[in-house]
């Protein structure tokens, strides 16, 4: 709660807006998400790498140990050896959607914002949505990838925090134009101060698990007047080659 309260309260400061946010209890960053009618589903799977453990491989993907084992027909962990092949359970790469238009895939049902934001990430599972959960509001998206990922500004603006938050670890907030502001959360380390004007796209932290968190993730949300609005409406759809995937029932 202290930290959503002082995420509303700075950017209240900083861009006018009026009355605080109402304050929600956060949770633990795990939730759902789900894919667009017509689209394709393709699993993602992932080729074992010289020391990589059972426990790594389902954090880098905001998945359990237990559901990777399932999934892969593994009773033991030790089982897992480099180079095999292993299914990501949840974790789908977005297809073509069977129409005309094949640039529309995107597991967002809403109408799409004019105005349009980078991923912060590159590279990552979509492993949580914005929405109730748990009985708790979840102002963003959870987007789940090994620590030490970079994370990169959304848009240009201005740093108006940089620091620790209860609950959100090390966060980063960004003020941008049009009563606009992005949130970054959980990083491993930022690395932008207060009062740094930021260019689109550049790398203004590394993605950890600081504060509450369950895994490696970047917790994202774009702030409007101060209300936290759903970012997928302000993020581009994944073509079909991307590198940023989606946890069909949020990798838990």
């Amino acid at each position: 709660m202290a930290g959503r309260k002082e995420i509303a309260r700075r950017t209240a400061q900083a861009i006018g807006a009026g009355a605080l946010c109402i304050a929600l209890a956060i949770s633990g960053c795990a939730g759902s998400s789900s894919m667009a009618p017509g689209a394709s589903r393709n699993p993602v799977t992932y080729t074992v790498q010289s020391g990589d453990t059972a426990y790594h491989i389902a954090t880098r993907f905001g998945v359990s140990v237990g559901r990777l084992l399932t999934a892969n027909g593994i009773t033991d962990p030790r089982e897992i050896r480099v180079g095999q092949t292993l299914v990501i359970p949840g974790a789908y790469q977005a297809g073509a959607v069977a129409r005309a238009d094949r640039t529309s895939v995107s597991p967002y049902h809403g109408a799409r914002e004019s105005r349009q934001f980078d991923w912060p990430v590159r590279q990552g599972v979509v492993s949580s949505g914005y929405g109730m959960r748990g009985g708790a509001m979840h102002d963003g998206v959870d987007i789940a990838a090994p620590a030490g990922t970079p994370v990169h500004a959304a848009d240009r603006g201005v740093v108006i925090f940089s620091g620790q938050l209860h609950g959100y670890g090390n966060t980063i907030i960004i003020r941008h134009d049009n009563h606009y502001a992005t949130v970054y959360g959980h990083n491993e380390v930022n690395l932008v101060r207060e009062g740094d004007q930021v260019a689109r796209g550049q790398t203004i932290g590394k993605i950890g698990n600081s504060g509450r968190a369950t895994g490696d993730h970047l917790h994202f949300e774009v702030r409007r007047d101060n209300v936290a609005r759903n970012p997928l409406a302000f993020l581009p759809p994944p073509e079909p080659a991307t590198a940023i995937t989606f946890a069909a029932d949020g990798g838990s």
